[in-house]
């Protein structure tokens, strides 16, 4: 493991310490514990980016698609008796 220090104001120190004991933990616990959620929801971001990049490619070079109403259409019909299968693609 690497060390790693990090610089908090006086306030921002306070308050991490009080809600450490509050929630029986070390600081150090919380500020690992933030860390690796704001690394995991940007990396999150970054994925779902990458995904919209690539379907946009792909529409670019085949031009497949549904239309709102079609995707609307079918959406509406989930979680009922009559759930449809998706709309196929088309240009």
């Amino acid at each position: 493991m690497a060390t790693t220090s990090v610089k908090l104001s006086d306030d921002m120190n306070t308050r991490l310490r009080r809600m450490a004991d509050r929630k029986r933990r070390t600081p150090h616990w919380l500020m690992v514990e933030a860390i690796n959620r704001y690394i995991e929801q940007e990396e999150r971001k970054a994925a779902f980016y990458a995904d919209g990049l690539a379907s946009w490619e792909e529409y670019q070079q085949d031009g497949l698609h549904v239309t709102w109403a079609e995707a609307k259409g079918w959406l509406g019909t989930w979680g009922t008796a009559n759930e449809k299968d998706a709309p196929a693609c088309h240009k």
